[in-house]
């Protein structure tokens, strides 16, 4: 493979002296620990339901030694013999354990409500939350199992504020694209996972049942520990973990249900169709070609297609532990069954989280997850089925598939092109030892894997339809993808806790490599269809085709923070991460990553100590630099391709040649995202409700923009040069409210965001950058500028349609319309229309993120609902403006104009030209609120489970997109996708299901 970093082999040679000298140090440390005068004692503390606490102070009564649980609640000490010990924790009861010879104490910590706060995750280690400086949410196990998903991320949808998730497509196993406080980029916008210590570029793999927690870091002060991929957001993501000296415990967790389509798309049916068709034929000079009375209602294509379809879900899992090991064991089998015939999506996933005590210093651990899935793409037939003519049926009565051009027959591609499988092999997870020494210091190196094998193929037979729906000679086509990430780090902290002081330190180094290899091949003419012979072998070998790529990047990085905590009051936090990474050249290779933040905790002023109103009140503010490595892998180094053959001479010869496709740029830099944030953190009434409020900026600079270079250069891509400046800015909200009155007990929560995005700069001459689809006329439909937000719709404004020929002669025109046609408005003034006359139509960017929960329990009965939505988004209805053929009609049609007088709004019928011109007449509201989630459960009680040795059991039935408030006239208002300058934009979903189970949980 090719040397990536030149400095990078200096950096491991120091590195691994470092590493040597620290084990070195370790051992005669720990050998040293056995002449101590005290006895070691060691343990696990976990909650009331048998989870394990991290940073739960252990000290010995009437002095200020100890110290805290670790991520797993374990901790460990050298105490006198007859010593009590003393377990606090904010938010839980205090207990004390005395020693009494003993040389394991663990220790349960039921909750107290009175006196509540947490421990959250952050980047390389835990904090209080008291402690807090940065941007940061947590969403717990219990919300992110309730919903019926295959993407983990979705649970997230309307719970998070400054975050915006969108699913990509209702099909069974589709992703969702990631929104964290706007788009800063003209790139890749997706934020970091990081799962366990692994980092990922996704989480689609996971179980969420496996899920402890999800973390959600939005500033500088949050994000800047990952440095180079911290501008978009990181989403930490923490798996179940066992406890040592802990019996076993064994969860069951399953649902069946039904899916749904949600919403259909209002169709005209096959007498108003040949009514249209008559009136389109008519409007171009042509005679009438349908009797009208010869039809009725006809067929609903999207009936046809459409279908109720099962969704299942199986979960079992074990955790506990003895003294020196502990684990959590899970497997999952999920089943999706497609609301479009012949689509499925089956994912198995087995997890072994364990850690082994090898000494009162040394712990060794794992976190794997081994994931298989298959997938069955739909033969794409939701275009087909939204164009078909209603007037025709799937069959004949023959038996044979009827012509339905000029679209496709979708009954004939379910038979005929949906052998289309993608099988995914995967495992992720990580390997790590901890060393604790000289009693403040852990040392912890960590291995992370995450290894990808995928293989796809896809057969089509002979066959016939229609001239335009047929197959001469079968084909099969494979092709596998290759993926190994591979990361190692090795880092140090120091924690200490002394009089009115807190401490804690954190260095390392990093390492991680990535490589992906493609192949693919194909041929034609198989000797039969059965599919023993689905083989390239088996095909002809005139026929073949094949292709095969690959890439590889790595990175190095240095990492530093500091937390400092003085009287639980006064905050700071300083971090610093230096990345190097291949993708860039030398020149260039390193960015820096700093960021500072502080913050006061005005509730331990001593004038608010004895009063019952406020309860929580802080103050923090930060400022950083974060950066945006997601560009392809070359764009700074050329890329040359072969195969660029041609005949010379005379006697015409082939002569073999290459040349170079992608220029180089050995100057391109990080994109760099400056994030500064004021927030806010209040409680009031004993922390009955709660809140948050912040106010941030993000600026990104030298976005990575291509150049247009004229063609006769001969690169088939433009370079690629740090130009483009966006900022955003916003202000996000979280409010909960929680109570108990006796057996009942309920809350309610509320998340809101706004995003301003405006582009700053795009380099010289700030040209305009468009995307989006295309329209009528060639132009594309979205657009870039200095002072608007990205990718925003830019077209014609309408101003009605032209009644007649008085209209006609005074209304300045765009070309030959005529009576009935839309009327563009001229809005330069100058009497004429054209492309200076197109404007800003709106934006696929919400005004408004918003979402809301509540709930309550009463009982054994209990109820969550959650809510969420956008305000101020619009959608560019892309496949209404794809006509370039007699298609079927939207039941908008049916208010068209014919005659003067009719219509104001909808032109005459017309197929394509004037009339499907990039406009506002295409660009929807796309403003929602929408019921995600439902859920009715009772939990019977301890007596009655005593009975049968059940520790829990608990029956359930929940509903999933059961009620969607929108204007927007498609299947659904979220329109994902990862292309930031063509966001927004429905060319022919996937439908997003509804979705009604009942399941069961236990435990035992």
């Amino acid at each position: 493979m090719e040397k990536l970093l030149p400095e990078r082999e200096n950096a491991w040679h120091h590195s691994k002296h470092f590493m040597l000298s620290l084990l070195l140090l370790f051992s005669l440390v720990i050998s040293h620990d056995s002449f101590g005068q005290n006895v070691p004692v060691s343990g696990t503390v976990v909650d009331d339901t048998g989870f394990p606490l991290p940073g739960v102070n252990v000290v010995i009564k009437g002095t200020t030694n100890g110290t805290v649980t670790d991520l797993d609640g374990n901790y460990s000490l050298e105490v006198p013999e007859d010593a009590v010990l003393v377990f606090t924790f904010v938010g839980f009861e205090t207990i004390e354990e005395p020693v009494n010879g003993r040389s394991t104490i663990n220790a349960t910590l039921g909750e107290d409500l009175s006196d509540l706060d947490e421990f959250v995750v952050v980047g390389y280690g835990i904090q209080r939350k008291s402690d807090l400086t940065g941007a940061i949410s947590s969403v717990k196990s219990e919300d992110i199992s309730r919903l019926p998903v295959s993407d983990v991320t979705q649970s997230l949808q309307g719970r998070v504020s400054g975050v915006q998730i969108t699913q990509n497509s209702g099909a069974p196993g589709a992703g969702s694209t990631v929104r964290i406080r706007g788009v800063g980029t003209l790139n890749n916008s997706s934020p970091l996972y990081v799962v366990d210590g692994m980092l990922l570029d996704d989480i689609n793999f996971l179980n969420p049942n496996d899920v402890e927690s999800m973390e959600v870091l939005k500033d500088a002060s949050a994000t800047a520990i990952y440095g180079s991929r911290g501008a978009n957001g990181v989403i930490i993501v923490t798996t179940k973990q066992g406890s040592f000296d802990t019996d076993t415990r064994v969860t069951v967790d399953a649902y069946t249900g039904v899916q749904q389509v949600a919403n259909k798309i209002d169709l005209v049916n096959a007498r108003e169709f040949a009514q249209l068709a008559n009136e389109l034929e008519q409007n171009v000079g042509n005679q009438p070609i349908y009797n009208v009375n010869d039809f009725g209602q006809g067929t609903d294509w999207q009936d046809y297609i459409f279908r109720n379809a099962a969704i299942n879900n199986f979960s079992i899992g074990a955790n506990g532990g003895s003294e020196k090991t502990n684990f959590n064991l899970s497997a999952n089998y999920f089943n999706q069954q497609g609301v479009v015939k012949e689509s499925e999506f089956e994912r198995l996933t087995i997890r072994l989280n364990n850690q082994y005590k090898m000494s009162e210093a040394v712990t060794f651990g794992h976190n794997l997850s081994f994931i298989y899935y298959n997938q069955q793409n739909e033969p794409g037939v939701i275009g087909n089925a939204y164009r078909a003519y209603p007037i025709f049926e799937p069959t004949q009565p023959d038996g044979s598939y009827t012509n339905t051009a000029p679209v496709g027959n979708a009954a004939a591609q379910f038979e005929y092109n949906s052998n289309n499988r993608t099988n995914n092999y995967r495992g992720v997870g990580n390997f790590f030892m901890d060393v604790k020494f000289l009693k403040n210091f852990t040392f912890r190196s960590n291995v992370g894997l995450d290894l990808v094998f995928q293989d796809s193929k896809s057969f089509t037979p002979v066959y016939f339809v229609s001239p335009t729906q047929q197959n001469p000679e079968n084909s099969v086509n494979v092709s596998n993808l290759r993926n190994t990430n591979i990361l190692w780090e090795n880092t140090l902290n120091y924690s200490k806790e002394w009089e009115d002081h807190r401490l804690n330190l954190l260095g390392g180094i990093t390492t991680q490599d990535f490589y992906t290899e493609s192949l693919g091949g194909g041929r034609r003419n198989l000797p039969g269809e059965d599919p023993s012979l689905w083989y390239l072998n088996a095909g002809e070998l005139t026929s073949q085709t094949n292709s095969n790529g690959g890439e590889s990047w790595a990175m190095l990085s240095y990492l530093f923070r500091v937390n400092y905590t003085f009287k639980n009051k006064f905050l700071f936090t300083g971090t610093f991460r230096r990345d190097g990474s291949s993708r860039f050249g030398e020149e260039r290779r390193y960015g820096n990553f700093p960021s500072i933040a502080l913050g006061y905790n005005i509730i331990e002023e001593g004038f608010l100590q004895n009063q019952n109103f406020l309860s929580n009140l802080k103050i923090r503010g930060s400022w950083g630099k974060v950066g945006n490595d997601k560009i392809y892998v070359y764009e700074g180094r050329p890329v040359v391709n072969g195969n660029q053959n041609a005949v010379f001479g005379e006697n015409e010869e082939l002569v073999y040649g290459a040349t170079i496709t992608r220029l180089s740029n050995p100057f391109i830099q990080w994109e760099e995202t400056v994030t500064s944030n004021i927030g806010f953190e209040f409680g009031f009434f004993n922390e009955k409700l709660t809140g948050e409020l912040d106010y941030y900026t993000r600026t990104t600079n030298d976005i990575l923009v291509a150049v247009p270079i004229p063609s006769y250069v001969g690169a088939s891509n433009n370079p690629v040069v740090n130009a483009a400046n966006v900022k955003n800015s916003g202000i996000d909200l979280t409010l909960n409210w929680r109570d108990q009155k006796g057996d009942f007990s309920y809350n309610f929560g509320i998340v809101a965001s706004t995003v301003n995005n405006e582009v700053l700069d795009l380099g010289d001459g700030n040209e305009a950058i468009f995307g989006g689809a295309v329209g009528i006329s060639g132009y594309l439909g979205s657009r870039t500028i200095v002072g608007e937000s990205i990718g925003h719709y830019y077209g014609y404004k309408t101003a009605g349609v032209f009644q007649n020929e008085a209209d006609l002669s005074s209304i300045p025109k765009r070309g030959p319309e005529v009576a009935g046609d839309l009327i563009y408005e001229d809005t330069n003034g100058d009497g004429a229309v054209n492309n200076n006359d197109r404007v800003i139509l709106g934006s696929p960017i919400p005004d408004l993120v918003y979402g809301f929960n509540f709930g309550f329990d009463y009982k054994g009965f209990d109820l969550r609902a959650d809510f969420n939505g956008t305000l101020g988004n619009e959608i560019y209805n892309a496949k209404k403006q794809t006509r370039f053929n007699t298609y079927n009609f939207e039941t908008s049609y049916l208010d068209r104009w014919t005659g003067e007088g009719s219509s104001n709004t909808e032109p005459r019928v017309t197929n394509g030209g004037h009339n499907y011109e990039v406009s506002d007449r295409f660009v929807e509201d796309g403003s929602f609120l929408r019921l995600r989630n439902i859920q009715v459960g009772y939990s019977f009680s301890e007596v009655v489970l005593s009975k049968v040795k059940l520790q829990n059991f608990r029956v359930f039935l929940s509903g999933t997109n059961v009620w969607t408030w929108t204007k927007y006239s498609g299947y659904t208002p979220e329109i994902g996708g990862g292309n930031v300058l063509g966001t927004g934009y429905d060319s022919g979903l996937y439908p997003v299901a509804r979705t009604f189970n009942v399941g069961v949980s236990a435990s035992f």
